[in-house]
């Protein structure tokens, strides 16, 4: 996992994106539960940072789907 969290942080420095604290805990929750939904995964995300918005979530999500780390169906990192 640590491989694939330090790839898809890369990528996003790489495409011009922020690497925020929120988002590291995100990615990290993202991984640890593949196959989640979007709603799955922000109420995951705010047990581990309530500060976390619904909006981080999918800007997020769209995000790795841009770059094809998640599949369109769900969100399982390929």
């Amino acid at each position: 996992m640590d491989e694939k969290f330090k790839e898809i942080l890369n990528a996003f420095k790489k495409n011009g994106g922020r690497v925020t604290e929120q988002r590291k805990k995100l990615l990290s929750v993202i991984l640890k539960n593949p196959g989640c939904t979007c709603k799955e995964l922000y109420y995951l995300a705010r047990k581990n940072d309530n500060g976390i918005g619904r909006a981080t979530v999918y800007r997020t999500i769209r995000s790795l789907e841009d770059m094809g780390f998640i599949s369109k169906r769900a969100v399982a990192i390929i």
